[in-house]
């Protein structure tokens, strides 16, 4: 049986908003940089103090000294990543986009799958197919060549990440074996949900470890979160769902070839609820049913259960059928900048003690991206088409 929550003393609404009103009263003003873009921005990305915007019209932005750059049109729909100085991103012919800095390389490759979140390597980079292969790609001349191949059985959808599993170094990380029979809860844009998380070599993409769920139990979720806790390893938070249960934020952790469950937090007892992980600064968070009310609880680890703290109501990191799961960002340990339910400002909070909200942050209009912490600032676009640098303190 799932452990329960621990004792529930909420910040209600109203003593939230009183909260928020006294702490703006004290604070220093808020220091924000503010762009407009050609078109709301659906995806950012940075490498050091540079950020990248993509906008809903499929654009490269290069965002520095207060000014936004078009850097490629056509360049993707729904993802950008940025390593080695590239910026990533598939469009929806399904072909490779690479910024290297001065044009645009590309691979003959038209296969892959614009819905998915590729990884890009110091040498090397990870896409996934539509048929749900994973692809890598290495520099060929003044494009990229496929490398390696392997039938990995992939969400389309899936967020690939790098983790750390044995302290050897990264390996790429997906949420394979998809299943539309299990769970028809579709919070994530369809009903389809992963059954494994497999852990891949980050050359020849050969399979290294692999996790399956029995029935009925599903991965309700895009990406397998890296978070290092306590040693020189990383564990994968993710979000485990049942029918019967709903969802409960589960910490996976790797030794050799396997992989298993180390701690899983309370559910929440009846179906189709869900959970919104972030995670950062070797921390756990998640904001449990972002739809309905929006709790923000931090999660710490007692044997094999994930146990929850009292959660601060009023807040929401998602929005039902997004695939947008990073929209709230941990800024430092026990601080956190989260939308507010009505997902038109940001809140910051100092949750070292008590929850405390230190500032907030009026967008134009819903937010339309992640949240991206980089260059001491919080980064979102919004329905509006501006671009907010948030200089929290």
């Amino acid at each position: 049986m799932a452990p329960a929550l621990l004792s529930p003393v909420r910040l209600t609404l109203s003593l939230l908003a009183l909260a928020l009103q006294a702490a703006c009263a004290q604070a220093a003003p808020t220091a924000v940089q503010t762009l407009t873009l050609p078109a709301p921005a659906v995806w950012l990305a940075a490498e050091g103090q540079q950020v990248y915007a993509l906008t809903g019209t499929s654009e490269l932005l290069g965002v520095q000294n207060g000014q936004a750059r078009t850097l490629a049109k056509n360049f993707s729909s729904a993802f950008i990543t940025a390593c080695s100085g590239r910026v990533v991103g598939v469009n929806d012919a399904g072909r490779l986009q690479v910024w290297d800095g001065q044009a645009i390389q590309t691979a003959p490759n038209t296969d892959l799958s614009p819905r998915a979140h590729p990884v890009c390597l110091p040498f090397g980079i990870v896409a996934v197919a539509r048929s749900g292969d994973l692809v890598r790609f290495d520099p060929s001349g003044a494009g990229w060549r496929e490398a390696a191949r392997t039938p990995a059985h992939a969400l389309s959808d899936a967020q690939l990440t790098l983790a750390d599993l044995d302290g050897t170094g990264d390996e790429v990380v997906a949420l394979t074996r998809p299943d539309s029979a299990r769970y028809d809860h579709g919070i994530l844009g369809d009903a389809v949900e992963a059954t494994e998380i497999t852990v891949f070599e980050r050359h020849g993409l050969t399979v290294l470890a692999r996790l399956s769920l029995p029935a009925p139990f599903v991965f309700e979720d895009l990406q397998a979160r890296p978070v290092r806790l306590t040693d020189d390893k990383d564990s994968l938070a993710v979000v485990r769902s049942s029918p019967g249960r709903g969802a409960a934020l589960a910490l996976v952790a790797g030794a050799g070839s396997r992989l298993r469950v180390q701690a899983a937090g309370p559910d929440f007892g009846q179906t189709h609820r869900w959970l919104a992980p972030a995670v950062g600064f070797g921390q756990l968070w998640a904001v449990q049913t972002p739809h309905i009310g929006g709790r923000l609880v931090q999660y710490t680890r007692s044997g094999e259960a994930l146990e929850a703290s009292a959660p601060v109501d009023g807040l929401s990191s998602h929005s039902i059928g997004s695939r947008n799961l990073n929209a709230a960002v941990v800024t430092a340990p026990g601080q956190l900048v989260v939308p507010a339910q009505d997902h038109r400002s940001l809140l910051a909070l100092d949750c070292r003690a008590t929850c405390q909200v230190t500032g907030k942050l009026a967008l134009g209009g819903a937010y339309t991206s992640n949240l991206l912490l980089a260059g001491g600032q919080v980064w979102v676009g919004d329905s509006s088409g501006r671009l907010s640098g948030w200089t929290v303190r």
